[in-house]
């Protein structure tokens, strides 16, 4: 069997009681890819490649789209431990900053709106948008996993998510979802984005992939009821009706809105985790939103990096086999994702550990 259809299996509920475990290698790869700090023998390999030396199946999400304001002059100025970028709209100029953090990674300090005074220069912003749809690497793609895994195909954020995330933040911002500019602001953004869904519907692939990080610290089952639920439910009706599958990311606490996406229709939850990472197991998401839909994750990345005991990381994999042992929709994984800083000697050990477990030869009491 292939790792393109055993992985497509678990979302027809037709796969075999094996264990299958992909890690999501794509926040992992690309930190180190760009740095220049992959293992060494890795360096020039791509992450298909990596994927296969280390005996999993692929998982390469693309993103052939950009974003791009029409109209409006943008200018980004970049040092080594800043970046800004104006945009100067017809009667005001907004402003994003940002900061280079300590791993590396840049982290937003200020948002283009910091009061109700910039609200009509937002609703601008947003109404210059325009998405611009490129696939001309997508044959290459496919043809660089074959049927070693998938090319999934990402989607922007959810309207409500990307307005909090890059335009109001997760503070003040929610203090502005009442005024008439943001309702407005969310209703462009979301027609925007599904006629960007219903173009990409129309492309080769299997997965259709929303990257929004959904995290129940920050949004309510009433937020998510109000801003995400008929969301999600329009992008699900377009790629089911072109026989598509539908995952969303997930990341933190997230037990009281795995159900709600369920009710919506998503397809596959990436990033399920019990504490303390996140707050609902693999067999507790289970119970919670019944048989039909596909789970991934399970194994927590805190247990990743060496800084955590080896027998720590070994416990960890085998409770969460355990759980995925027998259910035919689930996907073992690293949740959310592989951490930057996992230790490369487990991340090439997961695969054999997992194959152990699941024959029951793995002896816990060796565990360190």
């Amino acid at each position: 069997m292939t790792g393109k259809k055993d992985l497509l299996d678990r979302f027809s509920g037709e796969a075999k009681e094996d264990l299958l475990y992909m890690p999501d290698l794509t926040l992992w790869y690309e930190w180190h890819r760009s740095r220049g700090t992959l293992p060494q023998g890795w360096r020039d390999s791509s992450l298909p490649q990596v994927a296969r030396l280390l005996g999993v199946p692929v998982w390469l999400p693309a993103q052939l789209w950009k974003s791009e304001p029409s109209g409006i002059r943008v200018d980004t100025v970049e040092t080594t431990t800043e970046r800004v970028i104006t945009y100067e709209t017809s009667n005001q100029t907004l402003r994003a900053r940002w900061t280079r953090g300590p791993d590396g990674d840049w982290w937003q300090t200020e948002y283009p709106v910091t009061s109700e005074d910039h609200l009509v220069a937002a609703v601008e912003l947003i109404q210059s948008r325009t998405y611009t749809l490129d696939p001309s690497n997508l044959s290459d793609l496919r043809a660089d996993v074959g049927e070693d895994g998938v090319v999934p195909l990402a989607l922007p954020k959810r309207p409500y998510s990307e307005l909090l995330h890059d335009f109001l933040g997760w503070s003040d911002g929610l203090m502005l979802l009442d005024e008439p500019e943001v309702v407005e602001m969310l209703t462009i953004l979301e027609s925007k984005l599904q006629e960007l869904v219903g173009r990409l519907a129309d492309l080769p692939g299997c997965i259709v992939l929303s990257p929004d990080n959904l995290d129940g610290q920050f949004i309510s089952p009433g937020a998510f009821e109000s801003y995400l639920g008929a969301s999600y439910r329009r992008t699900a009706d377009i790629l089911h009706s072109h026989g598509k599958r539908f995952v969303v990311h997930v990341g933190g606490p997230i037990r009281q809105l795995v159900k709600p996406l369920t009710a919506a229709g998503v397809d596959g939850i990436q990033g399920i985790c019990g504490p303390p990472q996140s707050d609902t197991s693999l067999s507790e998401t289970r119970q919670i939103v019944g048989p039909e839909i596909t789970l991934w994750g399970g194994i927590p990345q805190d247990v990743m990096p060496e800084t955590h005991r080896r027998g720590h990381f070994e416990k960890a994999v085998a409770e969460a086999a355990e759980e995925a042992a027998g259910d035919p929709r689930i996907i073992l994984g690293v949740a959310d994702r592989v951490p930057v800083h996992a230790d490369i000697d487990r991340l090439e050990a997961m695969a054999a550990l997992i194959d152990e477990i699941s024959r029951g030869e793995h002896d816990p009491t060796q565990e360190g």
